[in-house]
C-alpha cells in the first residue's frame, strides 16, 4: 500500500539547488532532521484501518468449509479483525475464566506513573483512534466465529525506525492447535507487506514456553535478554526478544510467515 510521507531524502538529484551550497547543506540538515522528528506527528493514517485478515487457501487441499467426503478436515475458520467496542461481552468472559491462567504473563501499571487502567468502550475507542493516525492496532482473533483472543499491535514507530511491537493472547479451549502461531503469522505478514514496516520485534518472559516456542516455530530471529524490559503481573519482568525484518521474510507473495507454517 502506497505510504502518505515520503522520507527526507539524501541523494543529489533529490535535494533543492541551495543544499548544494555549504549554507544551503547546513539549512537543508536542519529541515531533515526536523523532518525526522516530526514525521508521522499528525499524519493521516499510513494503513487501511478497519483491517480484517484470514489465511489463504490451502494449497492442494479444502479448507474452511470444506464439503462432506473431503479427504483432509476442514480447518478452523480463523480470522484476525479490529476490536470493537460491542466485543465487551465475549471479551469480559473470556477474560474471566481464563484471569487465573493469563495474569502471571499479564502487563500491569507501576505506581506513581498517574497512569490508570480505562473502561472497555473508553480504552477501544482510544485504540481505534490510534489506530486511524498509524499509531497501533488492536486486533482480535476470531476462531469459527467465536472470540478466542487478542493480538496488539503497539507502539508503532515511523520515521527513520518503521517498527512495531507485537503481543497476543488466547484462551485454553483454543491452544495447542497452531491457532494463535496462525494469527501471529498474519500479523506479521501484513506488517512487513502491506502497511510498509521495516522490523517486527516480539519479547517473551523467559518462564513462558509456549510463547518462545510460538516465535521459534515462525523462525524469528532471537536476540538475547532484556533486563527489566516490563511491568508483568505486578513486578518488572526480563524479557527474551525476537525480531523479523522484512529483507528478512517477506517473500514476493506477501505471505512469507503463512508459507512457513506450510512448509513447516
Amino acid at each position: 500500500m502506497p505510504q502518505t510521507g515520503r522520507e527526507p531524502h539524501d541523494d543529489a538529484e533529490g535535494r533543492p539547488p541551495e543544499s548544494r551550497t555549504l549554507g544551503g547543506a547546513l539549512r537543508g540538515g536542519v529541515r531533515r532532521a526536523a523532518a525526522g522528528l516530526l514525521l508521522g506527528a499528525g499524519s493521516a493514517s499510513r494503513f487501511t484501518w478497519p483491517v480484517r485478515l484470514e489465511p489463504e487457501p490451502p494449497r492442494g487441499g479444502p479448507g474452511p468449509g470444506a464439503p462432506t467426503g473431503s479427504t483432509r478436515p476442514a480447518r478452523p475458520f480463523v480470522v484476525v479483525r479490529e476490536l470493537r467496542v460491542d466485543d465487551e461481552e465475549a471479551w469480559r468472559t473470556l477474560r474471566l475464566t481464563e484471569n487465573d491462567r493469563l495474569a502471571p504473563w499479564e502487563a500491569t501499571l507501576p505506581a506513581g506513573g498517574g497512569e490508570a487502567m480505562s473502561a472497555f468502550p473508553v480504552f477501544v475507542r482510544r485504540q481505534t483512534r490510534r489506530a486511524r493516525l498509524g499509531e497501533a492496532m488492536p486486533l482480535v482473533v476470531e476462531v469459527d466465529n467465536a472470540f478466542a483472543g487478542q493480538v496488539a499491535v503497539d507502539p508503532i514507530t515511523w520515521g527513520a525506525t518503521r517498527s512495531a511491537q507485537v503481543g497476543y493472547w488466547i484462551g485454553s479451549a483454543w491452544q495447542g492447535r497452531g491457532i494463535m502461531r496462525l494469527s501471529v503469522a498474519l500479523v506479521l505478514d501484513h506488517l512487513l507487506g502491506p502497511v510498509g514496516l521495516h522490523r517486527v520485534e516480539i519479547n517473551v518472559r523467559p518462564e513462558n514456553e509456549r510463547s518462545l516456542a510460538l516465535c521459534r516455530g515462525l523462525g524469528l530471529r532471537e536476540e538475547g535478554l532484556r533486563r527489566g524490559y516490563m511491568h508483568i503481573n505486578g513486578a518488572w519482568a526480563d524479557h527474551v526478544s525476537f525480531a523479523a525484518l522484512a529483507e528478512e521474510t517477506h517473500g514476493p507473495d506477501g505471505v512469507a510467515f503463512q508459507r512457513r507454517l506450510a512448509s513447516g
